[in-house]
């Protein structure tokens, strides 16, 4: 958690910057409520696929998934339209998604599934890595520290 912190709160500073110290209480939250709904999103799916398989975990969550983003986008956004340009990207972020999901959930069938969440916990550097790669953005050496400690971190979780 600490190498995520670092991470995230160390990068380069930008105009939003005082905004989001302002609603610093609100992120938060959200990234807190975040984490939990994921983490039992997981277990749960872990459980189900002994149950009903992997594929028809992953099938029946994207069902309700669809369903809840689809009632947030009209709850959020009533009568915004989605650009049509932005659909390509969206569908490969979505295939993705299902695809991340489909791995996680089918560690359900093999010992230790939990070992798959703990792994998949240092996406937060490995998207800092992706950042630096693709986009060319600078990583500061503290950024550097903290994503060695989210690496370090799932290492020990792992027990590697």
């Amino acid at each position: 958690m600490a190498g995520v912190l670092i991470a995230s709160r160390s990068g380069s500073n930008n105009e939003d910057a005082a905004e989001l110290k302002a609603e610093m209480k609100t992120v938060l939250g959200l990234a807190v409520l975040s984490g939990v709904c994921f983490a039992v999103a997981i277990t749960a799916g872990q459980a189900a696929v002994p149950i009903f398989g992997d594929v028809e975990t992953v099938w029946l969550a994207r069902i309700f998934g669809l369903l809840t983003i689809g009632l947030i986008y009209l709850w959020r956004s009533p009568g915004a339209p989605l650009p049509l340009r932005w659909l390509p990207l969206l569908g490969l972020m979505g295939c993705l998604d299902v695809a991340a999901l489909a791995a996680l959930t089918a560690a359900g069938d093999f010992p230790s599934p939990e070992l798959t969440t703990v792994v998949s916990s240092a996406f937060a550097a490995v998207t800092v890595l992706l950042a630096r790669l693709l986009l060319k953005e600078p990583i500061a050496l503290i950024q550097l520290g903290g994503m060695v400690l989210i690496f370090g971190g799932v290492a020990a979780l792992a027990g590697l």
